[in-house]
């Protein structure tokens, strides 16, 4: 009789166990969406790079190196004066 109580228990404690471990990943699942509606509200603007190239090649070349960011979507190069000034659109 005393071993079908620890085997009751230890069912008992399995579906419990169970149960708390399928609830958990419904309640992860719902944290995403959240934070993706925050990060919807922030908006991209132009901003200037601070540098400056002798040449427009030059200026397209470093392109890569601002695309590379999660948060910069866009590159150019933008005449300033004699020089050619690298702009990205980000957030």
């Amino acid at each position: 009789m005393r071993i079908s109580h620890v085997l009751a228990g230890t069912a008992m404690g399995a579906a419990l166990l169970l149960g708390g471990v399928a609830a958990a990943p419904a309640q992860a699942a719902t944290a995403p969406a959240d934070s993706r509606s925050a990060s919807a509200t922030v908006a991209a603007t132009w901003q200037e790079t601070g540098e400056y190239f002798s040449a427009k090649s030059r200026c397209d070349k470093r392109a890569s190196y601002y695309l590379a960011a999660s948060n910069v979507y866009d590159y150019k190069c933008k005449p300033s004066g004699s020089l050619w000034a690298g702009w990205v659109l980000a957030d």
